[in-house]
């Protein structure tokens, strides 16, 4: 593994163990896991329908919707972020 994949990684790791932090300290946790789900899902699929218009594609498979279920809108952002710069 290089040095970028592993911290890439410890990043993802990172961002992801405060997302479940901040569902933690909500007072209602499934439904905050389940409106940044539902948020995450709406904005991939938006992003994708837009899309055509400004040539702008995210593939839709288990790793983006996983990406994005668990992230919500940010995760999508992400993506569009991995999309425009590789």
């Amino acid at each position: 593994m290089t040095s970028a994949k592993i911290f890439l990684g410890f990043v993802f790791s990172i961002y992801v163990l405060v997302i479940f932090i901040t569902h933690i300290k909500s007072k209602r946790f499934f439904l905050s896991v389940f409106l940044t789900s539902l948020q995450g899902l709406c904005a991939l699929f938006a992003v994708n329908l837009l899309g055509k218009y400004i040539s702008i594609h995210i593939p839709v498979n288990y790793l983006t919707l996983g990406i994005s279920s668990v992230s919500g809108i940010s995760g999508v952002i992400m993506l569009l972020l991995q999309d425009i710069f590789i």
